[in-house]
């Protein structure tokens, strides 16, 4: 197949190119999905919270009532009334963007049931979990409750609800307050899967990538198989028709059909070049009782030699019937090669036949078959 090797490197870097991509499109997916995850995770965190507080108080049979002043008037502080005294804070606009709850009621209902002993974050982790599992499979949480009760007598302990061992910087989700004065804070932690789990493998660009590369490979293996039947047992088809003696047209082999000073056509496409025999349909050359058979690149050259006229090859012809390219890197050196495998195929002891460099007016540079007494 003219152009084998071009096609085939040309095939091979789409193949790499649509390969890298892929690998592309995917990571970028993998990584935007875990993003949307992490928001999601955040919701199910806050709805999670929620429940927990009402199912502790529900649990305890703690009745709760909580009073306030008017709701439409706007306060820039917010204040508690505790055994150890008053207790007032700023709100911060920053802090309660990560208030796990938004009303104050229940805010209040969680800074009791930490206080009051009566109940752990585990509950609370749990909570969080079962509802990772249903939205977020293979998705983990661990939380981290951090208590900073000013002039309280009883310091809560600092406690991890989860894996300690998934409270890495990379898997932190955020740092968030249960109560409306930011002294019960949680640090949330979220280990996610690989992006490549992550990713939306049904992204049209991602489908066609893979169906790009699922076709490059089927074109590859066709066209490899397709060369290797091709050329069997490092073995060539016969020369076209055209220059070829045809089995229907050939004479006796004892009888010789033409006649050079170099070469004698016997019919059925052998040759006698003095010594040796030539069998080009049996792809063989014979020199007394010794048999050799032609490779692939000398059993080309020597049929182009025989049937070209005065058994000449320009370079380029040559370049031509080894299916070489000009532009390759290395033809000549390729060309010389294939020249000194032929000389040493039809070189022997009592052989004069040789392949000789020289210049030709018609067709310039190349090389020539004849005899050398």
């Amino acid at each position: 197949m003219k152009h084998y090797k071009q096609i085939l490197c040309v095939l091979g870097g789409l193949l790499v190119l649509t390969s890298g991509a892929l690998v592309y499109l995917v990571y970028k997916s993998g990584v935007e999905e875990q993003r949307k995850d992490k928001q999601t995770a955040e919701m199910l965190l806050k709805d999670a919270a929620m429940v927990w507080v009402s199912q502790e108080f529900e649990r305890q049979g703690v009745p709760f009532s909580s009073e306030g002043g008017n709701s439409e008037m706007k306060s820039s502080r917010r204040r508690i009334v505790t055994a150890a005294g008053t207790l007032i804070v700023e709100i911060d606009s920053v802090k309660e963007t990560k208030r796990l709850l938004s009303s104050d009621f229940l805010a209040s209902m969680a800074r009791y049931l930490f206080i009051s002993g009566g109940s752990s974050i585990d509950e609370f982790n749990k909570q969080w979990q079962k509802k990772l599992d249903v939205s977020l499979p293979y998705y983990y949480s661990v939380l981290e409750f951090i208590s900073q009760m000013p002039n309280y007598e009883k310091n809560l302990p600092q406690t991890i609800a989860g894996n300690p061992n998934l409270c890495l910087p990379e898997n932190k989700l955020g740092d968030y307050y249960l109560d409306n004065m930011y002294f019960l804070e949680v640090k949330a932690y979220l280990s996610a899967p690989s992006v490549w789990w992550c990713a939306d493998w049904r992204r049209m660009d991602i489908v066609l990538c893979i169906g790009g590369i699922l076709l490059g490979i089927f074109i590859l293996a066709f066209l490899l198989i397709y060369n290797r039947n091709r050329i069997p047992d490092d073995k060539v088809g016969t020369l076209p028709s055209d220059v070829l003696v045809q089995p229907d047209e050939a004479l006796s082999s004892d009888k010789i059909v033409s006649e050079d000073e170099v070469v004698c056509c016997l019919g059925n496409g052998r040759y006698r070049l003095r010594e040796i025999l030539f069998d080009e349909f049996e792809m063989t050359i014979t020199l007394g009782e010794q048999v050799k058979q032609c490779p692939k690149q000398p059993y080309k050259l020597l049929s182009a030699f025989i049937h070209a006229e005065d058994h000449f090859l320009s370079n380029n012809k040559i370049i031509e019937i080894c299916d070489w390219n000009l532009t390759d890197i290395g033809v000549n050196n390729k060309k010389r090669t294939a020249i000194s495998q032929l000389r040493r195929l039809l070189e022997t002891n009592e052989s004069c036949v040789n392949i000789v460099a020289m210049q030709n007016e018609k067709y310039g540079e190349g090389f020539k078959l004849l005899i050398t007494d």
